[in-house]
C-alpha cells in the first residue's frame, strides 16, 4: 500500500514536472512569437507611387507601416529621422510606455512622447517636430493610426495644449494591415 502510495504520488509529480515545462516552453514560444520589433525600412507609399522610409513594426502577423517619413528636420533627411526615432517606438514598447502617448515641448520644440500616468512627464520622446507643425494635430494623427482608425500610416509632414491619449497597441498589431512587398 505504502509503495503504491509513493509510485502514485512519484508519477502525479513527474507528470506535473512534465506539464509544466511544456506550459513554460509553449508560452515562451508565444511570448517569442508575439515579438514586436519595430524598425526603419524602406516601404512603398502608394500615393506617391515610390518607397520611402517608413518604421514599421515587425509583428508575427507581418509588418505594419506606423509612419512614413517624408520631411527633413534639422538638417536630418527623412531616411536619417526614421532611423533615428523607430529604435524610440521599439523601446517605449519595451517599458510598457506605448500605450499613453501624449504631445509637448522638450527645448521648446513640439514633441510626441509616452508617459506613465496621465499628467505625468515623458518618459520616452518619440519624436521631435518641426517648429511649425501642429503636435496636436500630429498626435491625433498618430493616434487615430494606432487606434486602428486611420486609413494608413501617419505621414511626418505635416499656443497647443498638451493631451494624453490611451493607446491599445497591441490591438493595434494585432489588426492593423500589413505591408505587401
Amino acid at each position: 500500500m505504502k509503495r503504491t502510495l509513493i509510485t502514485t504520488l512519484a508519477l502525479t509529480l513527474t507528470t506535473t514536472i512534465i506539464t509544466a515545462a511544456f506550459i513554460n516552453s509553449n508560452s515562451h514560444q508565444v511570448k517569442a512569437e508575439s515579438t514586436v520589433q519595430f524598425l526603419c525600412r524602406s516601404s512603398y507609399d502608394e500615393d506617391q507611387g515610390t518607397r520611402l522610409p517608413t518604421t514599421l513594426a515587425w509583428t508575427s502577423r507581418g509588418k505594419i507601416a506606423v509612419i512614413r517619413w517624408v520631411k527633413e528636420l534639422g538638417g536630418k533627411s527623412p531616411q536619417e529621422r526614421c532611423e533615428k526615432i523607430s529604435p524610440r517606438f521599439q523601446e517605449a514598447y519595451q517599458k510598457g510606455t506605448l500605450s499613453l502617448i501624449t504631445n509637448g515641448r522638450i527645448n521648446n520644440q513640439p514633441v510626441i512622447c509616452t508617459a506613465k500616468e496621465y499628467g505625468g512627464k515623458c518618459e520616452t520622446l518619440l519624436m521631435t517636430l518641426r517648429p511649425g507643425d501642429n503636435s496636436l494635430q500630429m498626435l491625433n494623427s498618430l493616434v487615430e493610426t494606432l487606434n486602428g482608425r486611420g486609413v494608413g500610416p501617419i505621414k511626418h509632414s505635416s499656443g497647443v495644449p498638451q493631451v494624453y491619449y490611451q493607446v491599445y497597441i497591441d490591438d493595434f498589431l494585432q489588426t492593423a494591415p500589413v505591408e505587401k512587398e
